[in-house]
């Protein structure tokens, strides 16, 4: 290849990568992660069309062949905007990863990946063995329970699955490596979405569709933090997609998902029954069954040694958290939510099946695909009531097939009113282009690209408590998890201790060799003070050692500064 060929291709790929970049920085409001910091869209896109204007000067020829080559036949541009849109929001996902075991969720997958690294199912506190007289529910971390079986350990409320994922990512690629499993899945969505789209209706559908989950306001706020709700939403994709082939690797691919998803889920078994009805004979049950299968024993069995049965939960008893009760103010709650983050055209899915498909297997396949969200639904609308809007995550799963078929009844809809060439097209181009644009602004309007910021604090917290002696014990309520995660120091729950007892366990703790300090936030202060009322070292009546400056600060008590 001639010298200014080699140029103009360089050039080209370069203006690509800077165009893309300034998409990114565009749809995201801005990137900083450690030394690189991106916030103006406006220069990368200004280089991306400088360097593409050289290459063509250069060898106009080459230029047209390489950009011919990029964007492919246009029978394929469908499947290249679904693979952009994965990237797209692989990036996104990278960048503004909390990277943090925070909340009790995020603590409870990465701690528990942690403990499967090391080849332990439950989580064992070193105290156990110091004080014997510590309540059990001090020895877990936020995101755990005491153990029914083995009191003195604590198990994880959440599923496994996400969990084994994060443990075989740490083996491969190191301890950080646990934090890039939610945006590979992220990435796999919306590629999958793209397929079930193709499936139902053609490739501008699902194209559409891909764009417009990339774009989700919740689906952007989980795939920065390393929680199952996107994960469970791609298996669950996966396990659609599969069935809907209607061949062998298809019905194999659909088991394995399926059952990694309710691995994940575990109540999106209720999301895999109706799925019975795309798979054709006996045989190719079978495959699907044996497919499934590994995971729902390794379910059954890490619920049998945590719980004490195959059919237990962290979560605890089924009748204190499902009622009759939340369902009205639920159903209230989530349609609300769904409109206001992803606007009423969302509905329109509810009108696929008898609407728009002539053909029996996509009609079939419609149906399934409401059928089992409608499900999934169904079982949250009998939970526990959230007043958060970022509790539509829930519903994650069923979102993707909502914007499929939400789409194909829009653009069917305009094929029918508008039957001219290109404007079936144009009908997507411009839905995207709205719908899109209003997503990201709900996005950003709540802050799902503010979570890093956010998240921070665990992240710092867990750092200076790696800073201080092995022999540190932290007393914490919201950071038990990320400093026994970030700092790897021994924690005990203050809201799990006996009030008191709370200064004898102080004593306790520093007659052992230990050196206990408090950490707490600014909110649980006022808390703190409250349970241990005439406890010395409840009063927190001496300055703190150290002050973590974040968005929500966070203070380190040491008690032995109240004794001065």
């Amino acid at each position: 290849m001639r010298p200014r060929a080699v140029a103009a291709t360089i050039l080209l790929l370069a203006a690509v990568l800077a165009v893309a970049w300034a998409l990114v920085v565009l749809l995201s409001g801005g990137i900083a992660a450690g030394f690189l910091v991106s916030r103006d869209p406006i220069r990368p896109f200004i280089a991306g069309a400088l360097l593409a204007v050289i290459a063509r000067v250069l060898s106009p020829t080459d230029f047209d062949t390489t950009l011919a080559r990029l964007i492919g036949q246009r029978d394929r541009w469908p499947s290249r905007i679904a693979m952009v849109m994965a990237a797209c929001v692989f990036v996104v996902a990278m960048a503004w990863n909390t990277r943090a075991a925070g909340g009790s969720d995020s603590s409870c997958y990465v701690l528990q990946a942690d403990r499967f690294v090391h080849g332990h199912v439950t989580l064992i506190n070193p105290l156990a063995s110091v004080v014997a007289e510590l309540p059990p529910a001090s020895l877990a971390p936020t995101g755990f329970i005491p153990s029914p079986a083995r009191p003195r350990e604590a198990v994880p409320i959440c599923g496994a699955g996400l969990a084994i994922g994060m443990a075989g990512a740490s083996l491969v690629g190191g301890r950080a490596a646990v934090f890039l499993v939610v945006p590979v899945c992220a990435a796999l969505a919306v590629w999958l979405t793209f397929v079930v789209g193709r499936r139902l209706d053609d490739e501008v559908t699902g194209a559409a569709a891909a764009l417009l989950l990339a774009c989700s306001p919740i689906f952007l706020y989980q795939a920065v933090q390393p929680m199952s709700d996107v994960p469970a939403t791609a298996l669950w994709l996966g396990a659609l997609a599969g069935c809907a082939r209607g061949d062998r690797p298809g019905e194999i691919a659909a088991g394995m998902c399926a059952s990694l998803a309710v691995l994940t889920r575990p109540n999106l078994a209720v999301a895999i029954v109706p799925l019975a009805w795309l798979i054709g004979d006996s045989r190719a049950w079978m495959r699907f069954a044996v497919a499934a299968l590994p995971g729902l024993v390794v379910l059954a069995w890490l619920n049998a040694v945590r719980y004490g049965s195959p059919i237990a939960s962290g979560y605890g008893e089924s009748g204190a958290l499902f009622s009759s009760a939340h369902v009205a103010a639920n159903a209230a709650r989530y349609l609300r939510w769904l409109i206001e983050t992803h606007s009423p055209v969302i509905l329109l899915a509810l009108g696929t099946p008898w609407a728009i498909f002539r053909d029996s297997h996509r009609r079939r396949v419609a149906w399934v695909a409401l059928i089992a969200s409608a499900l999934v639904v169904i079982t949250y609308l009998f939970y526990t009531v959230f007043d958060d809007w970022w509790y539509v995550r829930f519903l994650l799963p069923a979102i993707p097939i909502w914007i499929v078929l939400a789409v194909a009844v829009l653009l069917r809809g305009v094929g029918r009113l508008w039957t001219t060439a290109g404007s079936r097209i144009l009908a997507a181009v411009t839905l995207c282009a709205i719908g899109g644009s209003w997503y990201i602004h709900v996005a950003r309007e709540r802050h799902a690209f503010d979570l890093q910021a956010i998240e921070s604090r665990f992240v710092l917290t867990g750092r200076y408590a790696r800073t201080q002696p092995p022999n540190a014990v932290f007393i914490a309520g919201q950071h038990t998890g990320s400093i026994r995660y970030h700092g790897e120091r021994a924690t005990l729950a203050w809201d799990g201790l006996t009030p008191s007892t709370f200064d004898s366990l102080i004593d306790t703790l520093a007659r052992s060799g230990y050196a206990p300090q408090i950490v707490l936030e600014d909110a649980e202060e006022p808390l703190f003070r409250r349970r241990f009322a005439g406890q010395r070292f409840g009063a927190l009546d001496w300055p703190p050692s150290t002050e973590v400056r974040a968005l929500t600060r966070v203070r380190v008590y040491d008690p032995r500064r109240a004794q001065k």
